[in-house]
Order: C-alpha cells, then structure tokens, then sequence
C-alpha cells in the first residue's frame, strides 16, 4: 500500500489565524532536545506571522504510515536516521516555514550541512529537569528514565546543537508565547522574515 500524500505548501488551518502576514526568506529550522518546546513554539511562529509549520517527526510518520518508535523498532535508528536525512533535504528545499527537527536530528553530520546550508536554525536550550517538567507521560521517553542519563545525552549533544545554531533561546522558566515573540524580533532584525508591503 502507498504512503499517503499531505501536501504541506499551504498553511495549516491553525497556522493561518495571524493578525499580521509575514514571508519567510527560507526555512527556519528549530532545534533541541526533546521537551524544548519545538512543535509548539513552531505552531506559535506560524500563527504570529501567518506562515506555515511542520513538525519533522509528525511528517515522517504520516509518510511511512508508521509511529516513529515502530520505525525505530523495524529499521533500528540508521535506519531512520537516513528517512529523516532525506525529509529534512526535502524541507529545506521547499517552500519556506517553520520546521520542528527531531531532537537527534543534530547528531548526522550530513544532516548539520543540511541545517548550516538550507535554512535559519534556531537552537531552544533546554535543560534536562526543565525538559522533564514539560513532558506529561515520561513513560512514552526512555531517555528520561534517569534524569542524570538525560542531561548527560544533551550534553553530548551540545556541541552539534552549537554548531548548527543562528540563534540560541534559553527556553527555562519560560512560556511557548514569550519564546515565540521573542524569536519573531529576532528574524525580523535578521531580516529573515519581513511584512510584505
């Protein structure tokens, strides 16, 4: 049987409700460990300046017709690894918006060219105890079975989150909403976003 097809050019209805319409001069790429808030802060971005938003795991799930775990089981982690390798290049070549990475999205090297080279990347810091007081069923998390073991993962991944970053958010203590209009400031300057005249 096929995978199903979703055609993402178009934004979401939740994404549209914008009191102010924006471009995008490429796609924006957020990035961070599990728990930074990067769907949601996403779909905040989107509604802000309405543009589009795509959370990568949600795609590659809609496209393999499977549960990201299921494909992890199925074809081990290189395996989707190099699914979500070529739905990222894909994205980044695509019509510009908002983009939620996996949190190991980081750790290919191909990957980071891909991040550095077609988009603006926006790193969300978060730390593990915070990531944890945000995620409501931490059973569906093996990575947060031991706090101590989460933070020593997004420590290894530092580094790669580092590399790729245009823009670093410290994301503790705060809401979705402050983060978001926040990001929005900063693209403006960038230049990375601007209201059509």
């Amino acid at each position: 049987m096929a995978s199903p097809t979703y055609d993402f050019r178009k934004p979401q209805a939740e994404d549209s409700a914008a009191t102010t319409a924006y471009e995008l001069a490429r796609p924006v790429f957020l990035v961070g460990f599990m728990g930074a808030g990067k769907t949601t802060v996403a779909r905040k971005l989107a509604r802000y300046t309405g543009t589009a938003s795509i959370d990568m795991d949600r795609y590659i799930e809609r496209r393999c017709d499977k549960k990201v775990k299921d494909i992890f089981a199925e074809v081990g982690e290189e395996g989707f690894r190099t699914i979500e390798t070529d739905v990222l290049r894909e994205l980044a070549a695509g019509e510009p918006r908002f983009v939620s990475c996996g949190g190991g999205v980081v750790l290919k090297e191909e990957n980071r060219a891909i991040l550095k080279e077609g988009g603006y990347v926006v790193y969300l810091k978060v730390t593990a105890e915070e990531a944890a007081s945000r995620i409501s069923d931490l059973s569906t998390r093996p990575l947060f079975g031991d706090l101590e073991q989460a933070q020593r993962v997004i420590d290894g991944r530092l580094a790669f989150y580092e590399e790729v970053a245009d823009l670093q958010i410290e994301t503790a203590g705060r809401g979705s909403g402050s983060i978001a209009r926040e990001v929005v400031g900063l693209l403006k300057r960038e230049g990375v976003i601007w209201q059509p005249r």
